[in-house]
């Protein structure tokens, strides 16, 4: 038999590890260089660099160590583009402090604080730029089909649809679904079976779904399949149940990973923990952790001292939109509108009008769209960069809002996806926010509800103080390139 996997000519995903290694030691090695050279402009009584080019090797060993220490080694799909320049970064600041305390003891040799300095921001500065390049590099070749994993579903429909639409946007992440492992009939009365361990083409469902062009195979006929298919690498149980011991064993010798994807929905609130019990593994169901006073409290003390700061600091912006407002259209300067936060409660939420005042009138509550004409010339811009949600700074300050969480909803729209859309009420476990996990992902003003539910309760499952400061500075990031516009 053909070792697995030996068609994918290119394995990019056991490339990166060398890869990264290698971008990371080069940029720390040429960050002491110019480091070196940027203190040598200075009159100063530098020592030899030989010294510091020895110092440089035992940086980039010792950062290898640390970031392998992290985790941070891992596969690029795993990390976020955050997760991983936090990653540089804290390992870089663990690298260069043992380096800074190494020195401290030795007492004969006197190390130029500031060489070290330029060398650290200059190394942080190089591995981003090569990360990002080594990311987009491996991201175009996967998308183009080069180094893909070729992946087997064993399961229903019911979690295969949402799958095959989330690698479809995101092709870069390296997996193709080639075939489908299923016990019953995709639609009543198909008769195609396959045979001798070959899938046959099946038309499940409708002739346009995307799982329509899979290979279908019976769950039985698994091993076999796989046997004359070396080229695939992985199989994923979208029922769980099916992933039986003797099949689980019979993947592993074939060295085929596996990988379980339950039903999103069904996991969506329910927090799960890892625990063991003398080596059986245990998985302890536990409440959304902001179900917890002592997180309340952190996340409460974040959002007081947030809005305060950014009341002060805003305050000159506030004067000079409302004037603008004021000049703009006869009427007032804020708008209050009935919103759903924690636990279903109602509030009113503050924002800088941006529409004339007869805009909705007694008309069943609809969505603004783009070139909407019941917008003002001056609420046509603060829609667009987001400026007429300044106000809702004074909701989070009073405790209706918090900086983070699902966007609220209007009680009309919160009755309508509620029935509608399985679990939207769980998004109330939690205070609705100024931006949030499913608005830094492009889920903003008339898109899939759906998506967006799904994000929102992925954020109240796993909340902590380090995703909302990561959401945070997502969003300012975002706004800082343009990318949070309205309409």
């Amino acid at each position: 038999m053909a070792e697995r996997g030996q068609q994918a000519k290119w394995d990019l995903q056991q490339l990166w590890v060398p890869l990264a290694c290698l971008g990371d030691g080069l940029c720390i090695w040429l960050a002491f260089g110019v480091g070196y050279w940027l203190r040598s402009l200075s009159p100063h009584q530098l020592l030899p660099w030989d010294l510091y080019a020895g110092l440089g090797l035992l940086t980039i060993f010792s950062y290898w160590g640390v970031q392998a220490g992290l985790g941070g080694y891992t596969e690029p799909k795993r990390l976020s583009h955050f997760e991983e320049w936090v990653s540089l970064l804290v390992g870089l600041g663990c690298t260069f402090g043992l380096i800074l305390a190494g020195a401290f003891f030795i007492r004969s040799v006197s190390l130029s604080r500031l060489v070290l300095g330029y060398a650290g921001v200059m190394a942080l500065l190089g591995m981003t730029l090569t990360r990002a390049g080594l990311r987009l590099g491996m991201g175009q070749l996967l998308s183009r089909g080069y180094g893909r994993r070729q992946v087997i579903w064993v399961g229903s429909q019911s979690v295969l649809a949402d799958v095959l639409e989330r690698l479809g946007r995101t092709p870069h992440l390296g997996f193709e679904i080639v075939a489908w492992a299923v016990a019953e009939p995709a639609i009543s009365g198909e008769s195609s079976r396959p045979q001798d361990g070959h899938a046959v083409q099946a038309p499940l469902l409708q002739p346009e779904s995307s799982w329509s062009i899979l290979e279908r195979l019976d769950p039985g006929h698994l091993i076999a399949y796989l046997q004359i298919h070396p080229e695939v690498q992985e199989v994923w149980f979208g029922q769980p149940d099916l992933a039986t011991a003797p099949l689980l064993l019979s993947l592993q010798a074939l060295s085929v990973q596996v990988r379980l994807v339950p039903d999103i929905l069904a996991f969506l609130t329910v927090n799960l923990s890892l625990q063991s019990l003398d080596g059986i593994p245990l998985l302890t169901l536990r409440e959304p952790p902001l179900r917890y006073a002592h997180n309340r409290w952190i996340k409460r003390a974040v959002d007081v001292v947030g809005s305060l700061v950014g009341l002060m600091c805003l305050s000159p912006v506030f004067l000079g939109i409302a004037a603008l407002v004021a000049w703009s259209s006869p009427g007032p300067i804020f708008y209050f509108q009935e919103r759903v936060s924690l636990d279903g409660q109602s509030f009113w939420i503050a924002k800088f009008r941006t529409m004339r005042v007869d805009a909705e009138g007694s008309a069943q509550p609809g969505w603004t769209r783009p070139g909407d004409p019941r917008r003002t010339a001056i609420g046509a811009f603060l829609r667009r960069a987001n400026l007429d949600e300044l106000p809702q700074l004074w909701n989070v300050l009073k405790g209706e809002m918090s900086l983070v969480g699902p966007r609220p909803e209007r009680p009309y729209f919160v009755q309508q996806f509620s029935q509608e859309i399985p679990k939207y009420l769980d998004r109330h476990l939690v205070k609705t926010g100024l931006t949030g996990w499913a608005q830094i992902h492009g889920l903003r003003g008339d898109t899939s509800i759906a998506r967006r539910t799904q994000y929102d309760l992925y954020y109240v499952q796993n909340w902590s103080l380090w995703l909302d400061l990561r959401i945070l500075a997502i969003t300012l990031w975002q706004g800082m390139r343009g990318q949070l516009t309205g309409y």
